[in-house]
């Protein structure tokens, strides 16, 4: 099972970069059989990034007014047309990946509740304490060897 870790956000705007800071904490972990990769934002180029891995992982910040600290979400591929030409979603990345190179992995997003998205390059306490329990939950997931994410935690498979 080939894993990949995939954090995204803007390290300038506080808690926009919590997915750097929990991939900065996995890096160090030293899981198997897991790549870890950021980037400023998702792009098409990601497609054939992930499209040579078994699952794919992605961490983001979620907007203050979202109802839990952390959300958990399977990620189905689906393509939608979206206002701003530049933004993609991991359900658009998996769907590029499967119409591209004809294969898309499994894809589970950990959004993480940001509160400050004011400039700066430390995130808020909240949001800190939310992402080391999202390194734990992701550090155990994948360094159970013989185990998909998917099935440790009962999550589907997409179609």
């Amino acid at each position: 099972m080939k894993t990949l870790v995939l954090g995204y956000g803007n390290r300038s705007r506080t808690d926009d970069g919590v997915g750097w800071f929990v991939l900065e904490r996995l890096q160090e972990l030293g899981l198997p059989n897991t790549e870890l990769h950021t980037s400023h934002q998702l792009d098409v180029d990601h497609a054939e990034l992930i499209c040579s891995f078994d699952e794919v992982l992605f961490v983001d910040a979620a907007i203050p007014q979202s109802p839990q600290l952390i959300t958990r979400t399977v990620v189905q591929p689906c393509f939608r047309s979206h206002a701003v030409a530049h933004y993609l979603t991991p359900g658009d990345l998996l769907e590029l990946a499967q119409t591209l190179f004809g294969r898309a992995p499994r894809g589970i997003l950990f959004s993480i509740r940001g509160s400050d998205f004011n400039f700066g390059t430390t995130l808020s306490s909240a949001t800190e304490r939310a992402a080391y329990e999202v390194v734990r939950e992701i550090g155990d997931l994948l360094s159970l060897p013989g185990q998909s994410e998917a099935a440790k935690r009962g999550f589907g498979a997409h179609a």
